[in-house]
């Protein structure tokens, strides 16, 4: 996608130019730094100064060559922060409002709709009326209109942000099922990094109307301009796993994540989707120099610092141990255990850290 444009805002001008090319892009920054300003002037709703807008080569916008298509003509999906359903319309028929509306055309409506039904967990709410629903209910009928429709490309406006904690980490994985089944590219607004992580394949990171760095999600992490901005934010390390056998009485499962890493956390429900998406904060783990012996904590992985980076008193260090993690300890903890880009460490993390996502 190519992304040129210039918006003039109350206190400064959104100005970015980048192109980029993944199944969901994140467009991460703090609140009011432009972002959904940004999805605004790719859907078509908020007028663009100068610049060129283009997906997969066709310009939905270009001032040079006075192109402009309208809203309704850039087959593009949009899930604003509320659902913003019709509240005079049942389920159903907020579902099939958009259906035919986009550009897709290799799909039948109706095998789509079933298929979407299924993915999305709503079947049994066709029937009731919206003013009936639950937030995440809510969510997840505004995203089956919005991929109904059949878009070139889904904007996502914090889709999750109106939602309390429980219920973000309930809805999560119903943004990645859609993800993965229906193969429709996202740009994705949040100032959550957890969702980043979970979600994305690249990351635009978005202050005061400009782009300040961009890159996949773990690497663009440890860059200084990333840590400078985030230094406070909770981190999350974020991995897909396979659940191999479970201790109920015990209170864990064993897994496998996707690079072999074997790892303990509170027990799974045989009910659980599968695989698993589970995630633990980079300020949860503990780095060790020698294998500590007599705790409490379940996991403790052998890994090899692969970097360090600082920012004021705090270090990122990135430890690879099958996966890679990510760990935030102070500065003086680097210094005291004498680590550098070579040394061995073991990670230390409890169960209790991991928490589905």
């Amino acid at each position: 996608m190519l992304l040129r444009c210039r918006v003039p805002l109350a206190s400064f001008e959104l100005n970015i130019d980048v192109s980029f090319e993944a199944r969901i892009t994140s467009i991460f920054g703090p609140s009011g730094s432009g972002k959904t300003t940004l999805l605004d002037a790719i859907a078509g709703l908020r007028p663009v100064t100068a610049g060129e807008i283009a997906i997969d080569g066709t310009l939905l916008f270009s001032t040079g060559k006075g192109i402009n298509l309208p809203a309704r003509q850039r087959g593009i999906g949009y899930v604003p922060q509320e659902a913003a359903l019709f509240p005079h319309l049942s389920v159903k028929q907020n579902i099939l409002f958009g259906a035919g509306r986009g550009r897709r055309t290799d799909t039948p409506p109706e095998i789509q709709l079933a298929h979407l039904l299924e993915v999305l967990e709503i079947g049994g709410l066709l029937d009731r009326p919206v003013t009936k629903l639950s937030g995440g209910e809510a969510q997840r009928v505004a995203l089956a209109r919005a991929v109904l429709s059949r878009p070139q490309l889904l904007l996502l406006d914090e889709p999750l942000a109106a939602l309390d904690i429980g219920l973000k980490e309930r809805i999560l994985p119903y943004l990645g099922r859609v993800r993965d089944e229906f193969k429709i590219p996202m740009i994705y607004v949040t100032h959550n990094l957890t969702e980043v992580l979970a979600l994305a394949d690249w990351v635009l990171m978005v202050q005061h109307g400009k782009l300040l760095a961009q890159g996949v999600p773990k690497e663009m992490l440890r860059s200084m301009t990333a840590l400078e901005e985030i230094s406070g934010d909770q981190i999350d390390n974020v991995f897909t796993a396979t659940p191999l056998d479970s201790d109920p009485a015990g209170g864990t499962s064993r897994v496998r994540t996707t690079r072999g890493t074997e790892l303990l956390i509170p027990c799974v429900s045989a009910a659980a989707k599968l695989p698993l998406q589970m995630r633990v904060g980079a300020d949860e783990i503990l780095l060790a120099t020698e294998e500590p012996q007599g705790i409490s904590a379940s996991n403790v992985l052998r890994g090899a610092v692969s970097s360090i980076d600082f920012i004021g008193g705090e270090a990122m260090v990135t430890v690879v141990s099958g996966e890679e993690f990510l760990v935030r300890v102070t500065s003086s903890a680097v210094a005291r255990l004498g680590l550098n880009a070579q040394s061995s460490v073991y990670l230390i993390i409890k169960a209790r850290s991991f928490r589905l996502v």
